[in-house]
């Protein structure tokens, strides 16, 4: 299947998706209520997304880290290889989201990884990065190199939905997100009969290889990846003997031949079908069971069965970003952060690259600086302005020592051409951030006009002149201030560019 078709299907899905976006929102909101005016008289009675060249192969995970697994590798590997058109079903390094990056990211020195709702979460927040920049042999405390971090910026997903999922309306919504094209990630707390679905998709509580029961003991809190349904699949239940029909499809990490095939009965198996009534009935979609509710606040569950699921950002590159080295021996006790502003009362505040959680005293140096995405806030730098942009970092009050940032850089990429300007951030010797303080290192960015080549907030012979240089050199297209004369959009500096300079500014 060539790329130039998986790139047309995901315009005419991204086409579809954004027309019913409101109504999709809407219900989001008020879906907690449990009630919902989704339309569903359009959405098929069956969609299965792992077929498509979209969904990565079936996984297995090794050290415990379903959440990553169901979270980076199924759902958003889908989502970001169906927004850019890309194969991800022969397993691409450079298309499939390491699970290892995100797990890195929430695990909190080890506990964490149950953490289904925080990891979704994150990849709004970070993205995350292939495995060709991080591999998925790393160690789950394995920092991200920068490289790592600034390639996961594309992977960023927009808005979080949490769906509550016991009643018909919240379903219904899944399964439209799903007919749209979306997966989802859920969770649950398996029963003993989990094991006989592994071994044959048979047993108590399983009809039709649906499972529609938790039977024994239990036995596993497991994050799972939903990439399909069927209104129609059939089985009886055992407990009243009636015939009920609806499940999900989904995608395990436990491997080849564990569980049961996807909705075409053959390939390689590593699925799970599940009936619409478990998560009805309260036994699928959250870790607690029989009123026994965990008590570490690491597994993020309420008292009701949740699928996640966001809106896509569709192609998207970071267009303002910064990158801090930091030093200092407990991780989970520092916040970092960004934001455009005065640093007081700043216009914009970016997501937390670094989180502060009960657990993870991991040291963290500057030789992997963190990255924090402020593109969000390109909007209050408009074209022809200079603006303060900042990173800041809070070091907790239960620190034994205090933290140093070493080195900051603010890149910018204000026309979307993925070419970036370095802004180096104001500072002399390493700033010293001591327990329970916050310290701020800041730079001037400026947002060119077009034609602003030298980026000094107007348009002039000098420019005119680095036009010229730009389009005789022997690159036209690598350094910012060549790319700032790319007014085409070719990506290069040539004769079409010097017209249109011509045309739109007078030079004396």
């Amino acid at each position: 299947m060539g790329r130039g078709y998986l790139a047309h299907m995901a315009r005419y899905f991204r086409g579809l998706r954004v027309a019913r976006r409101f109504v999709a929102g809407v219900c989001a909101v008020v879906l907690l209520l449990g009630v919902c005016p989704q339309a569903t008289a359009d959405r098929p009675t069956a969609v299965d997304h792992s077929t498509e060249a979209f969904f990565p192969p079936i996984g297995h995970q090794e050290i415990g880290d379903c959440t990553c697994w169901s979270s980076a590798y199924y759902y958003n590997t889908y989502t970001q290889a169906r927004d850019e058109g890309l194969d991800a079903s022969g397993g691409d390094s450079e298309v499939i989201c390491s699970p290892r990056f995100l797990f890195a990211l929430i695990a909190e020195g080890a506990a964490g990884a149950e953490c289904t709702e925080h990891a979704m979460a994150r990849l709004s927040d970070l993205g995350c990065a292939p495995v060709s920049m991080h591999s998925m042999s790393e160690w789950y405390s394995e920092w991200p190199t920068e490289a790592a971090r600034v390639a996961a910026l594309k992977n960023r997903t927009g808005t979080f939905y949490k769906i509550r999922s016991d009643s018909e309306a919240g379903l219904a919504t899944v399964r439209q997100h799903i007919a749209e094209g979306g997966c989802a990630v859920t969770r649950a707390l398996f029963h003993s009969n989990y094991v006989n679905y592994g071994a044959s998709a048979s047993g108590p509580g399983i009809d039709n290889r649906v499972m529609y029961a938790g039977v024994g003991g239990n036995h596993l809190r497991h994050s799972l990846c939903i990439c399909g349904y069927d209104d129609n699949k059939a089985y009886v239940d055992h407990r009243d003997g009636e015939t009920y029909e609806g499940a999900f499809l989904i995608a395990n990490s436990e491997g080849l031949d564990w569980g049961w095939y996807n909705s075409t009965g053959s390939g390689t198996k590593g699925f799970l079908w599940v009936s619409y009534r478990m998560f009805y009935e309260g036994e699928f979609g959250l870790y607690d069971h029989d009123d026994n509710p965990y008590v570490d606040p690491c597994y993020d569950n309420p008292a009701y069965p949740e699928i996640y699921y966001h809106d896509d950002r569709p192609h998207y590159r970071p267009r303002l970003y910064a990158a801090a080295g930091i030093n200092h021996n407990a991780r989970n006790l520092l916040t970092y952060t960004g934001g455009v502003g005065p640093t007081d009362t700043p216009d914009f505040m970016g997501p937390e690259a670094i989180e502060q959680t009960d657990f993870g005293d991991i040291s963290i140096d500057d030789s992997r600086r963190v990255v924090v995405d402020l593109t969000d806030g390109v909007g209050f730098i408009p074209p022809g302005t200079t603006k303060n942009v900042f990173v800041s970092l809070f070091v907790n009050s239960a620190a034994t020592q205090a933290a140093t940032i070493t080195s900051v850089d603010f890149y910018c990429d204000f026309n979307g051409n993925e070419v970036y300007r370095t802004v180096p951030g104001q500072m002399g010797p390493p700033v010293m951030v001591w327990p329970n303080t916050t310290k701020y290192v800041s730079a001037s960015v400026t947002h060119p006009v077009p034609g602003d080549l030298d980026v000094d907030l107007d348009v002039d012979v000098e420019d005119h002149a680095m036009l010229v240089s730009c389009m005789t050199g022997p690159d036209q297209s690598v350094s910012p201030s060549c790319d700032l004369a790319d007014l085409s959009g070719d990506a290069d500096a040539d004769l079409e560019d010097f017209a249109a300079f011509q045309r739109q500014f007078v030079v004396p």
